[in-house]
């Protein structure tokens, strides 16, 4: 034996080295097969728990989607549901002055869950007499839905129903369109209830629900006044109907614009047959003597040698082999060029035309807009009626207003141009819209001498009872028998007046209209446009031109207007 340094004891045998970094070596018996089962059985258990978590976890993690997946839909469920009751509150619409014409107000309806009654017999005495016109409450009740009683509640009947106190009485926000000028812009504006809408409700309707105001050309002030008069006229003429337009003529702003009879917007369930049309926009007429203006400028334009003509008038004119034309309201055998207008001669304004000819008539007209169709947006216009055949018996009574039937809003458009220097100009009713680019159709010296004949009509001819004192101004009457059965009545008639102000230099005019003034005697026609719609003219004039011109009748009073 040997005893190393370590102070180990060996036999026989002497390791070479013993220290740290020997390797370990492990011996096995049978107690490794033990061992081995326990790690296969720990091996196994481990599985099964990873197996049960993995499990686990995965169905935590479909619970988790499902979840979320729900509430998203909730929340987008919601959301739609949120944007259909917060409704974007409608447009208003304002006159040219910032004066409401139309708005929204914030209202609420009345609903009942009928499931919810406390006492039904009593709820219904109770609604009834809140409600006096709702008969149908009875009926309402016995149905078990939630069920609407009335839309747009006061204030008092909503706190007479809170009296009630019954849980079955629901009340819903929402909005209701007024319109606090009542009857005064009812054919511009038209009406809004439900899904039911007209005219600029209607024809803005894109904008004014997005929630964007509108401004119109038209002013209140003007519009009130025009409306008065008019309804003053119609009463004192027992006319059947009547209308009347202001407008600008350099930019075809439509400053007024009144149809009779009207209605109040605020009820249009209380709208009567025949009512909502606007007379102004959507009705056509022979306009008669009006049109003669037009001759003017064919013979200033075309023909210059029929200003020195001189007409006989004491035989008619046989115009067909049927008709033969008379001046009877003039006493005197012959006139001159301007006699022709002062005095309203169709005689002569047959004779015009067989010297102008067919041709410069329709290139004339079609320039000035006669025979094309006015459109205005936002208002509808209904068409012009050409006749069938224009040829030379039907151009010669186009000549002094028949066979051509014109909207009123057509002949003021057409009408602007003759006295605004020869422009032609396109009639709009929204403010923020574009004045198009005005284009000249006439010679400024066609405009100035018509602008002369309109002032000496006023002052010597069949306008003078247009006339307002301080102003300076020229217009043309306008009368003409309706068809009726076929032919043209003798006592029912279209009676009318057109001005413009001040005449040295034009900026409005003002058109008058009545449709069967009833101041007739037997056959004997007594109603013409002198002493019908000529005087309601001069009566609007005088009290809107202050305000359109914003100073007195002074300053136009001493101004003259020279034919050049």
């Amino acid at each position: 034996m040997e005893q190393n340094k370590t102070g180990l004891i060996f036999e026989n045998i002497v390791p070479k080295n013993l220290n740290k970094s020997s390797r370990k070596i492990n011996f096995h018996d049978e107690n490794d097969i033990i061992l081995d089962s326990k790690k296969n059985e720990a091996r196994k258990f481990a599985k099964k728990i990873n197996l049960l978590f993995f499990i686990f976890s995965l169905s935590f993690i479909v619970f988790i989607s499902i979840k979320l997946i729900k509430l998203s839909i909730n929340v987008q469920h919601n959301s739609i549901s949120k944007t259909k009751i917060i409704k974007i509150p409608r447009g208003k619409i304002y006159d040219r002055n910032s004066e409401v014409i139309a708005t929204s107000i914030n209202t609420k309806d009345l609903y009942i869950d009928t499931k919810k009654i406390l006492n039904k017999p009593d709820l219904t005495k109770r609604l009834k007499a809140i409600f006096e016109k709702k008969s149908k409450i009875n009926d309402l009740l016995k149905s078990n839905k939630y069920v609407l009683i009335k839309k747009f509640l006061s204030p008092s009947e909503i706190n007479e129903l809170r009296e009630i106190g019954d849980p079955s009485i629901i009340f819903q926000n929402s909005q209701k369109r007024v319109y606090p000028q009542h009857n005064i812009f009812s054919h511009i504006t038209g009406f809004k209830i439900e899904k039911l809408k007209s005219k600029i409700e209607k024809n803005a309707d894109e904008r004014l629900s997005f929630g964007e105001d509108v401004w119109l050309t038209v002013d209140l002030k003007v519009q009130n006044i025009v409306r008065d008069e008019l309804i003053k006229g119609l009463k004192l003429f027992n006319a059947k109907s009547a209308l009347a337009i202001v407008m600008d003529v350099n930019n075809g702003e439509i400053i007024s614009m009144v149809s009779l009879p009207d209605f109040d917007p605020n009820y249009p369930k209380t709208i009567k047959a025949f009512t909502e049309n606007n007379l102004a926009t959507e009705a056509r007429y022979e306009m008669g003597s009006t049109l003669k203006m037009f001759n003017a400028a064919l013979a200033y334009e075309f023909n210059k040698t029929l200003i020195n003509k001189t007409f006989t008038i004491k035989n008619g004119y046989q115009i067909t082999n049927e008709k033969i034309i008379k001046d009877d309201h003039i006493n005197l055998e012959t006139i001159n060029f301007n006699q022709a207008f002062i005095h309203s001669s169709n005689i002569a304004s047959v004779e015009m035309i067989d010297e102008i000819g067919i041709s410069n008539q329709k290139q004339l007209f079609k320039k000035v807009g006669l025979t094309s169709n006015l459109k205005i947006n936002g208002l509808n216009v209904v068409p012009n009626k050409e006749p069938n055949i224009w040829n030379e018996t039907s151009s010669k009574f186009m000549s002094y207003g028949y066979g051509i039937s014109i909207s009123p809003m057509s002949l003021v458009a057409s009408f602007s141009t003759l006295v605004n220097g020869g422009y032609k100009i396109n009639p709009k009713i929204f403010k923020d819209h574009k004045s198009d680019e005005r284009e000249r159709v006439l010679s400024k010296k066609t405009s100035q001498k018509i602008n002369y004949l309109l002032e000496k009509i006023v002052e010597k001819g069949t306008g003078k009872r247009a006339q307002v004192p301080g102003l300076k101004l020229g217009g043309k009457t306008g009368t003409s028998k309706k068809v009726e059965n076929g032919e043209y009545s003798e006592e029912k008639v279209i009676t009318s007046f057109i001005g413009a102000f001040p005449i040295n230099k034009p900026n409005y005019l003002t058109f008058v209209l009545f449709d069967e003034p009833q101041r007739n005697t037997g056959i004997s026609l007594e109603n013409f446009g002198s002493n019908t719609a000529a005087p309601t003219f001069s009566k609007i004039v005088k009290k809107i031109s202050p305000i359109l011109n914003k100073n007195n009748y002074h300053r136009y009073s001493n101004n003259k207007v020279s034919q050049k």
